[in-house]
């Protein structure tokens, strides 16, 4: 099994990655962590390369991980809120998905489709208001709908500024089950 995180936090040990430890305790085989705050990864500039080609016309880190989306079991978006979504540097990266999406809605190539596979969403907020979560659940839709991901649920840890995602017990909860699940469903896979 391997399995993408994507990681959206400016703090490498902060609110969320106390949450996606938990998950990341249950899940089987190879982890591939993207740092999506310090990686070598440019935003989309819309110039249409992927188009006619596969792939990008940007050369950075991204090449390489379009081999690990291609191939992985799984991926785990991991992100605080920020502004309602995902935080900026994970939506850059996310833009980079526009490959896939040229892929299958412009050049209609099935062939280099990524494989399916299964994705969780974790996010850490300092705060809880009503519908909060539909902003960023709907945008990780299009991420994981690009990668062909299905995401099998999502976990909040709201409310970090005054309860830390390592002292919610709801919210860790979920994250073990969606690691626990995630590794499941990936072995029922080959």
């Amino acid at each position: 099994m391997k399995t993408i995180v994507f990681y959206g936090s400016p703090a490498r040990q902060g609110q969320t990655k106390d949450l996606l430890d938990v998950l990341l305790a249950e899940l089987e085989g190879e982890i591939k962590f993207v740092d999506c705050y310090h990686a070598d990864i440019a935003p989309c500039k819309d110039c249409r390369y992927c188009f006619t080609k596969r792939g990008c016309a940007i050369k950075d880190g991204m090449q390489e991980l379009y081999d690990d989306i291609d191939c992985c079991d799984a991926v785990v978006i991991a992100t605080p809120m920020h502004f309602g979504i995902m935080s900026a540097p994970m939506f850059s990266v996310f833009t980079r998905l526009q490959s896939y999406w040229s892929n299958r809605n412009i050049r209609h190539n099935n062939a280099d489709r990524p494989n399916p596979k299964y994705g969780a969403l974790l996010v850490t907020t300092g705060g809880k208001w009503v519908n909060m979560e539909l902003l960023i659940q709907g945008v990780s839709e299009f991420a994981f709908d690009h990668m062909e991901a299905e995401c099998i649920g999502a976990v909040f840890a709201y409310q970090t500024d005054t309860n830390p995602a390592a002292d919610n017990d709801k919210a860790k909860e979920k994250a073990r089950y969606l690691g626990c699940r995630l590794s499941e469903l990936c072995r029922g896979k080959t």
